[in-house]
């Protein structure tokens, strides 16, 4: 009930954004002729002071005012957004590169003013900054605390999209920041999402594993789940606090089994003997251990470990025989291996066998057919 609930909570979370992406492209393609001609005028602008910086000029002071002035509508900062498209599209000229340096302040002038409004201008002005990945072409450490602080308002749409536009901007810092605030909002917030985002995070990804380590006990139990997939993801250096989570009985299971899967794609030679004690476990209530642990020893040698998978093929749960005859495989053993060594007259471990070879044998034939 709990997995089928998650599900349905992200789903709705993915659709909402679907949601806020649709109206957003109607809006744009409702209001395109005047979007044409804000978009027409802003940029005669633009050049104008493209012209001056090739000459060894700076933006002009009425020009900033002027951007500060007319951006602070939402229907011209999307002529706008249309703009730094283009502008970002011919990056390697100076002047662009100069250009774009010199209107940080305006940004951050545009990313206080957003603040105060509805959540969805917030929520659109977090995504302009996340698409433009401006960071990369403006050092602005003070918005990126203004984007932390959008983490308080009561939008999804808002926090999702200034976690988004923090990804970009490569301080671990504030995005530990942020993901506290979101947690202390107490709204769901689906740890794939988190996750997925974690992933994109432009900055210094060791840094900001070691403070989201830091600061782990005080996450939420989701965010705890989406901090330990990330990890998982991004690196191998992690094995003894993994190991440490898998073997605390006191630990939420969810968070065991993560760090169980950490084990299966980092081989850690003390976590062995932990994960053959999951695998050997015939409580039915720890099915999921001894399931998640057959697909971790895959990629761990020995006798004992072959031993336990071998007798993990006899388990009555379904999943555990399927992770078990798809490990052994992993470690080399054909059909015929598997037959000799588990004995052909156990049905359930016979049906599992002939199941994972038609499986694989239909995927060889996809193959091939698309090839």
């Amino acid at each position: 009930m709990r997995t089928e609930v998650l599900l349905y909570a992200y789903g709705m979370i993915c659709a909402s954004m679907i949601i806020f992406n649709i109206i957003y492209s109607m809006i744009v393609n409702g209001r395109e002729p005047r979007l044409e001609r804000r978009y027409k005028r802003i940029m005669k602008r633009i050049e104008q002071q493209l012209d001056g910086i090739r000459d060894g000029e700076r933006v002009e002071e009425k020009h900033l005012r002027y951007l500060e002035r007319k951006l602070s509508h939402v229907s011209t900062l999307l002529a706008f957004d249309r703009v730094m498209t283009d502008l970002i599209r011919t990056e390697s000229d100076a002047a662009v590169r100069g250009y774009l340096q010199q209107i940080q302040p305006v940004i951050l002038h545009l990313a206080l003013v957003y603040r105060k409004r509805e959540s969805v201008q917030a929520a659109y002005f977090a995504y302009f900054l996340a698409k433009h990945k401006l960071k990369k072409r403006m050092q602005m450490d003070g918005l990126q605390q203004v984007m932390v602080e959008y983490m308080r308002m009561d939008s999804l749409y808002c926090r999702v999209n200034a976690l988004d536009a923090l990804y970009t901007f490569g301080s671990p810092e504030n995005i530990v920041e942020a993901i506290l605030l979101q947690d202390k909002k107490g709204a769901f917030f689906h740890e794939k999402i988190l996750t997925e985002g974690l992933m994109t995070f432009e900055g210094d990804h060791d840094q900001l594993i070691l403070l989201l380590w830091e600061q782990f006990e005080k996450f939420s139990l989701r965010t705890q789940l989406a901090v330990l997939n990330y990890i998982r993801f991004r690196t191998g250096n992690d094995k003894k606090r993994m190991f440490g989570i898998m073997t605390d009985e006191k630990r939420n299971k969810e968070l065991r089994f993560a760090a169980i899967r950490y084990m299966g794609r980092y081989v850690y030679a003390p976590a062995k003997e932990p994960l053959i004690a999951f695998v050997l476990d015939k409580d039915p209530l720890r099915w999921e251990y001894a399931a998640i642990s057959a697909t971790a020893l895959g990629r761990y040698q020995g006798k004992e470990v072959t031993d336990a998978l071998m007798e993990a093929m006899h388990s009555f749960n379904w999943y555990v025989r399927y992770n078990a005859a798809s490990s052994l495989q992993e470690q080399g053993l054909n059909y015929t291996d598997l037959i000799d060594i588990v004995g052909g007259r156990d049905r359930y471990a016979r049906e599992m066998l002939m199941y994972l070879m038609d499986s694989k044998r239909f995927e060889r034939g996809r193959e091939a057919a698309e090839g």
